[in-house]
């Protein structure tokens, strides 16, 4: 009866914590627009990514659900798959508890689940791979990993990670397979680093910091380090250094494509989760305050992090009350007001000096017209047609015109 009861509980936690972070990323897609970057992949791109966006446009309307629908379900997919890998890291059941409700809210978790981009899925396929094998299911992983180098060419990074594993622990088919894969992908894919060389050091520690939340990823350097010095190297641990470590050395000479690093970063979370309470669990009731502190300390940094991702609108309200387009959601933002506002007024086509603005509206319904009399542009002019003012809290942050 008693396990009955906890089961009950239990379900009862996961179906709580899957409605939360469903309401926080739903919220956050009602605050969206498509951003140039977005409406490049959705229109003018030929990869995975700009297919599943398009498929869900097609079934169910051309909107901003419909768009990040795919992502989030990726998303959700993720995290199941997460708490499964993290059953084979972690003996308890509040250590994998914990580690899920981390995972789900991290920043760039949140961002990767609502945003469209390639992250989701880099991410799917590297649990699904690390899980398989972790259950003895070599034959299934060694398929996964052969599959994703049709895919894209992130996985690059995968096949190093299981390359420096299978070496250290002398596994030869996979120690093989990761290395043909490499080579394969070096040949196919375009990897740029070439340039002027250049520091971008300090910038990918600052977006490192924002993705996990700064004392997470204090915590996170900690724990890895302290694997390679004392604990057992997994293959997850191996995946994970090899991303931030590749990372930070690019970064020495150029700016790096962070998006192809990140997603085998951040689910480094059932190392960081284990790392935390070996250290915690070791010590005597008493002397357990310190760690009490700090991670009550960095869960409330976390959240602050994670809320201004989400309720990111609020900051017109003060820190960019005056230079709105300096806001880091700005590029995501003010289009669908725009569009409304011009169908309001009767607009469905126009001359739009601006490409990228013209192509953002064109997602809703918004179609540009260079032969149309109308024109709209950002810039002032004496006696428009109309002016267009977009408002966030009586903040007026854009104007538009057309003449």
């Amino acid at each position: 009866m008693k396990k009955a009861k906890f089961t009950i509980n239990k379900d009862l936690y996961f179906i709580l914590i899957f409605a939360v972070n469903l309401a926080v990323l739903l919220f956050g897609i009602s605050n969206l627009s498509i951003s140039y970057y977005e409406a490049e992949i959705f229109f003018n791109e030929k990869n995975f990514v700009s297919l599943i966006a398009n498929v869900s446009c097609k079934i169910f309307g051309q909107n901003d659900y419909s768009l990040r629908l795919p992502f989030l379900l990726i998303h959700f997919i993720n995290s199941i798959l997460m708490y499964k890998l993290s059953k084979k890291i972690l003996k308890r059941r509040v250590d994998r508890i914990a580690c899920l409700t981390l995972y789900m809210f991290l920043p760039g978790i949140i961002a990767s689940a609502i945003l469209v981009n390639f992250a989701g899925i880099l991410i799917f396929f590297t649990l699904l791979f690390i899980y398989l094998y972790e259950i003895k299911k070599d034959i299934f992983a060694l398929f996964v990993l052969i599959t994703t180098v049709f895919i894209d060419k992130s996985f690059l990074v995968l096949y190093l990670g299981v390359f420096f594993y299978s070496i250290y622990y002398k596994n030869r088919p996979f120690c093989i397979l990761s290395f043909l894969l490499f080579i394969i992908s070096i040949i196919f894919y375009d990897f740029d680093i070439g340039g002027k060389p250049k520091g971008f050091f300090a910038d990918t520690i600052g977006i490192y910091a924002a993705v996990f939340s700064p004392f997470l990823f204090l915590f996170f350097v900690y724990a890895i380090y302290r694997i390679w010095v004392k604990e057992e190297k997994t293959l997850l641990w191996f995946i994970v250094v090899t991303a931030f470590c590749s990372s930070l050395l690019l970064s020495l000479r150029q700016r790096v494509e962070l998006d192809e690093f990140l997603p085998y970063v951040v689910i480094s979370i059932p190392l960081l989760v284990k790392t935390f309470y070996n250290s915690y669990r070791i010590r005597l009731p008493n002397f357990r305050r310190k760690h009490k502190y700090v991670a009550i300390f960095t869960i409330i940094v976390l959240i602050f992090s994670s809320s201004i991702l989400v309720f990111n609108q609020i900051l017109y309200l003060n820190i960019f009350k005056n230079e709105p387009k300096k806001h880091f959601i700005y590029k995501y933002d003010i289009v669908k007001e725009l569009a409304l506002n011009l169908k309001n007024i009767g607009i469905q086509e126009l001359n739009i000096l601006d490409e990228e603005l013209a192509l953002r509206l064109e997602f809703y319904g918004v179609k540009p017209n260079l032969n149309n009399d109308m024109v709209l542009t950002e810039f002032y002019i004496e006696k428009p047609k109309y002016n267009i003012l977009i408002y966030k809290f009586s903040n007026n942050i854009d104007k538009f015109y057309i003449f």
